[in-house]
């Protein structure tokens, strides 16, 4: 019950304006699969667990999502310079980039990573109630499985 409770939480984090936005990525190809993005950071969270990188005790486990933030985190000023350059590259090959039909979203999107990361970092340290590897492990194993399932619907909805 407890895991399927993580996981109603989980999904929860995810609204419908959000969603439809991965659509719109999706569906004009764009190379940025935000899903993606929160499972390759979560499975090097999860491989910093498993291989005893991080201890299963609350400051590392602080101290990984503050680190995350730090290194892993797209921010906006990165993003608008790859849009400058996108832009030139677009207008010295007088083609647009089908990437440049859902800048909209992918920003939209961006924005919104940061916030969505803090609420996973949120969920997980609320149902941590041993401190143990294994249930940490075990709740990591479940978001990754909600963020696949999840990718999965997406993509049906389109079918993709």
């Amino acid at each position: 019950m407890r895991l399927e409770k993580f996981e109603r939480e989980i999904m929860e984090i995810f609204d419908k304006n959000f969603i439809e936005r991965v659509k719109n990525l999706k569906k004009t190809g764009n190379i940025f699969n935000p899903l993606f993005y929160l499972v390759f950071t979560r499975l090097v969270e999860l491989s910093a667990l498993i291989n005893d990188v991080v201890m299963p005790n609350e400051s590392e486990i602080d101290e990984m999502f503050r680190t995350r933030k730090e290194f892993l985190q797209i921010d906006y000023k990165t993003i608008s310079e790859i849009l400058k350059r996108v832009w030139v590259f677009e207008i010295k090959r007088g083609e647009e980039y089908k990437f440049s039909q859902s800048v909209e979203d992918l920003m939209y999107i961006v924005h919104r990573m940061g916030s969505i990361q803090s609420k996973i970092d949120k969920v997980i340290k609320k149902n941590i109630k041993e401190w143990e590897k294994d249930e940490i492990l075990e709740l990591y194993f479940v978001l990754l499985k909600t963020l696949l399932e999840l990718d999965e619907q997406i993509n049906k909805e389109i079918e993709y």
